[in-house]
This record gives structure tokens, sequence and C-alpha cells, in this order.
């Protein structure tokens, strides 16, 4: 099942408009050599290239998801890139999120194993215009001054409940994302009081969302791999220098890392609950949020 920082399905193709073809004659070099990126990755998992759809329509017209099939795959390859600066990190966060709405679509539509005309056809024309709006290097919105958190909450919520029916989550962890994530709402709302985001205001609802992401479970970061509690918390402190954060605060978190660092330790030593490892991720994607962690 797909993510959010992600728009819902039934906003994503307003989203992925084309840009226009005056703007995409005056993209730099960055912007092409970033569009050749992100082709060879399409390319490479379903052997189409931007603006063509051949490969997928002929595997929807046989009851079958590729986009599902090769989102882990596909998320792998764009964290590479944005780990060799291939790609900048906004346009592969959104790429990921945008794609995993297609996902959540896809998914839908093929419960049955089975996609009626209309359902392929819809479902062609959101992936050819991602397709398409990645070719022109950059999405048509702008997207700063648009509310992807509230357009991403239905979308969001029935990942949740997937995720709780299949006992991955305890349903009062579920219960829990649900209302995080409609708080996330209204602190997008206040940012967007003045009728735009800022970098930094983006910034900070982008690290909520991977927070919210990895704690629904089903999306990949990084190297695909699941990182352990230890882990992340080492992360945590290698990202605090350049968080941002006072020095008061940053003592303020080092303590609420000790503490968490304890917590972890002693489950690994231990069998917790579900309830118990919910607790510990949540707090610890909390400080992920603070330190301004990238996952």
């Amino acid at each position: 099942m797909p993510s959010i920082r992600t728009l819902s399905a039934a906003t994503l193709a307003l989203s992925l408009t084309v840009a226009p073809a005056a703007l995409a004659q005056t993209s730099s070099q960055g912007s092409t050599e970033q569009q050749e990126r992100i082709g060879a990755i399409l390319g490479a998992l379903f052997g189409d290239r931007i603006g063509v759809t051949t490969s997928v329509e002929s595997q929807w017209a046989m009851g079958q998801t590729p986009l599902l099939t090769q989102q882990s795959q596909f998320n792998s390859r764009v964290d590479a890139d944005i780990r060799a600066r291939a790609l900048d990190q906004a346009t592969g966060l959104r790429l990921k999120r945008d794609y995993a709405a297609l996902v959540e679509l896809e998914t839908r539509y093929g419960a049955d194993r089975r996609f009626t005309d209309q359902e392929r056809a819809e479902l062609t024309q959101r992936y050819g215009a991602l397709t398409q709006a990645l070719a022109d290097g950059q999405y048509s919105d702008g997207g700063h001054n648009t509310a992807m958190v509230a357009d991403g909450r239905a979308a969001f919520d029935r990942r949740v409940d997937a995720a709780v029916a299949a006992r991955r989550l305890p349903r009062t962890e579920g219960t829990r994302l649900k209302y995080d994530y409609a708080q996330l709402v209204q602190i997008e709302a206040g940012y967007l009081r003045d009728g735009q985001l800022t970098t930094n205001e983006k910034a900070d609802l982008d690290a909520r969302l991977d927070q919210l992401d990895a704690r629904v479970g089903d999306v990949g970061y990084g190297n695909g791999t699941v990182q352990t509690p230890r882990a992340r918390l080492d992360n945590v402190l290698r990202a605090l220098p350049y968080s941002g954060l006072s020095a008061s605060a940053q003592t303020q978190l080092r303590v609420e890392h000790e503490d968490l660092n304890r917590l972890a330790a002693a489950y690994e030593r231990a069998s917790p609950t579900a309830e118990e490892r919910a607790y510990l991720d949540r707090r610890i994607g909390q400080l992920e949020t603070t330190a301004r962690v990238r996952r």
C-alpha cells in the first residue's frame, strides 16, 4: 500500500498539470539532466520512455498491478539519485509521493484482479500526466502554494485502515496516526494563511509527513531497508548540529534521546507489544522531526 505527503487520488490530476511549453524551453541544463535521470528510472522499471505508457497499459489489461510491484524499486532508485545529487531532494520526495498516490489508485481498482476500460483510461491519463510533468522538469503548480497535506488526508486514512486491518498496526496507533495527520492539516492551514509556503515551512511539513509515513510503515525510504530504533536515534544525534535548534533546545533533545535510547535497548532484550513498539516509534519520529532528520 502507498503513502502520503501523498496527494489524494481525487486531486492528483490537478496537481500533475503539465507545465507550459514556453516554461519548458527555458529550463536550465540542470533540469534537463534531472528529467533524463527520471526517464532512466521509469525506463528501467517499465521499459517505457517518458510520455509513453504502452508497458504499464498492457499489464493493467492482464489484471496486473505494475506500479505496486515496482514501488520499492522505484523508491530505491529515486533515493539513490537523491544521494548522488542527480535529483534534488524536493523533486525526489514529491516524485515518490505522487507515485504512491498512483499506487493507491491502482491497488483500489485492481483489488479484484481486473481493470475496467474506464479505470485503465484514468490510470493511463494520470501516469502519463505524471511522467510528462517530470519531463518538463518541474510541477506547474509550483509545489509551494497548495494544500497537499489536506488533499492527502483521505488516502492517508485508507492506508492506516489497511495497516490496522492487516494487523501491522494496533488500532490505538491507527487512531493516533489519524489524529496526528489531522493536526498537521491544521499546521499547514496556518502556514497558508498568507497564501504561500516558505521554503522552511514546506521543509517542516515534508519532515513531519516523512515521520507519519514511517509510522504507517508501508513506504520505502533510504536504501529500502528498515532501520532499527537505535539506528534512527543515532541519525538524530548526527543531524542535531545542523538542525538549527538553539543550545537549550539541543540539550533538551539530548535528554529525550537518552531516555529513548535506554528504552530501545530494553526492548531489544525483551519482547515488546505492538503498542509499546508503536509508542517508541512515535517518540523517535518526534525527535526526527525536531532534528530535521531525512529518512
